[in-house]
């Protein structure tokens, strides 16, 4: 393990998570680990949709904010008991899939106090857009681009229709 002299850093977060089809609140279809050792983890950016207000000169003056929601991206190695196993969890939900993340560090992101850790701060979204990488040179890897909208009141793990 690294270490450091004078200042102090934040190495990775290890943490694990669980991905669930969006016809299931309980039938996982991964589970992976986000390992810091592995130098694998997450990417987390709060956005929102902002719309400037301007006056009839054409200034600014003021800006309204919607849609506040977080984003997570996460990669992890798809793991079992055997290699055929670990081959079953390298697998991308459909849309409107959740994951549920246990064990991250406790950030604040977007106003939202432990915003990784889904016990806290609700279950993540996937809307698609994921993968599965495989190389010859090492080991595969599943990238999710995970959605939360903190304001929303959803079902876990049961799709919506509108």
């Amino acid at each position: 393990m690294a270490n450091s002299q004078g200042v102090a850093y934040v190495f990775g977060s290890p943490a694990d998570i669980t991905l669930y089809p969006s016809t299931s609140t309980t039938a996982s279809i991964f589970t992976g680990i986000i390992s810091s050792t592995a130098n694998e983890g997450f990417d987390i950016s709060h956005e929102c949709d902002t719309e400037e207000v301007k006056n009839t000169n054409g200034e600014v003056v003021g800006s309204v904010v919607s849609n506040n929601r977080l984003s997570l991206t996460v990669n992890c190695v798809p793991s079992g008991s055997t290699a055929a196993n670990a081959l079953l969890t390298a697998f991308l939900a459909d849309g409107n899939g959740t994951a549920t993340i246990g064990g991250a560090k406790t950030i604040t992101c977007g106003g939202i106090d432990d915003a990784v850790n889904t016990s806290t701060s609700g279950r993540w979204i996937y809307a698609g857009g994921g993968s599965v990488k495989f190389t010859n040179s090492g080991k595969a890897m599943v990238t999710l681009p995970l959605k939360k909208y903190p304001t929303a009141t959803l079902m876990p793990g049961v799709s919506i229709v509108l």
